[in-house]
């Protein structure tokens, strides 16, 4: 597999995305169940830090694959 600066490009973006979705979700499910009951900061920063390293190892393992044959796949359905 051949690295360039586009695939580079999507994998950060990816990792920015995991970073906010991780947050999003996290805070959500604490605010909906009771920000206090759930154990306010310490318990987010206990849950991001299980959340976001799996996600980021999703998107490290599986983009660099998944990325170019989307990328191939659309661009054979649009043309």
């Amino acid at each position: 597999m051949k690295t360039n600066k586009q695939n580079i490009t999507i994998i950060c973006v990816g990792l920015a995305g995991c970073l906010l979705t991780s947050l999003a979700s996290s805070t959500a499910v604490m605010l909906f169940k009771g920000w206090e009951l759930q154990g306010g900061v310490s318990e987010l920063f206990y849950r991001m830090c299980i959340g976001y390293p799996s996600a980021c190892l999703v998107v490290i393992s599986i983009f660099p694959y998944l990325v170019p044959r989307l990328t191939k796949f659309l661009e054979k359905k649009l043309n």
